[in-house]
C-alpha cells in the first residue's frame, strides 16, 4: 500500500511539470496559429486587448459539450455582444469589441485545432466573480 501511495505521489509530482512545460508549449503553438491570421490583433492569452483573453474564454467554455463546435461557429460566422454582459458581470473585463467579425480565411482544420489549444489552457490564475 505503501509504494503504491508513494508511486501516486511521484506521478502526480512528475505530471505537474509536464502540466508546466505542455502549457508554455501550448501557448507558443496558439500565439504561431493565431498570429498567423490576424487573431492577436484582438486577443492575448492572458491580457484584454479589444477582446477577451484567451484564457477567459477557456475558462467559459472548458467542459461543455460541443464547445468547440460553438466556438467555430463564433469565429467563422461572426458573433455579436456575447461578451458584453458576460465578460463584465463574470470575469470584471468589458471587451471593446462589441462582435466577433466572421474569419473566413481560416481553414477549418486549423481553426479547430486553434479552439483546441485554447481549450486547453489552465485556466487555474481566472478569477470568477462572486
Amino acid at each position: 500500500m505503501k509504494k503504491l501511495i508513494a508511486g501516486l505521489v511521484s506521478l502526480c509530482v512528475l505530471s505537474s511539470f509536464a502540466v508546466a512545460k505542455d502549457q508554455k508549449e501550448i501557448e507558443k503553438e496558439i500565439r504561431q496559429i493565431a498570429g498567423k491570421y490576424g487573431c492577436l490583433a484582438c486577443h492575448d492569452i492572458d491580457k484584454p486587448k479589444n477582446s477577451i483573453p484567451y484564457r477567459v474564454i477557456a475558462k467559459e467554455y472548458q467542459g461543455q459539450p460541443n464547445a468547440v463546435e460553438k466556438l467555430f461557429k463564433s469565429v467563422k460566422f461572426a458573433s455579436f455582444g456575447k461578451w458584453q454582459k458576460i465578460g463584465p458581470e463574470k470575469y470584471g473585463m468589458k471587451p471593446r469589441a462589441i462582435y466577433m467579425p466572421r474569419q473566413r480565411s481560416i481553414p477549418p482544420d486549423e481553426l479547430r485545432k486553434l479552439l483546441k489549444l485554447i481549450l486547453s489552457l489552465d485556466t487555474s490564475s481566472v478569477k470568477v466573480k462572486q
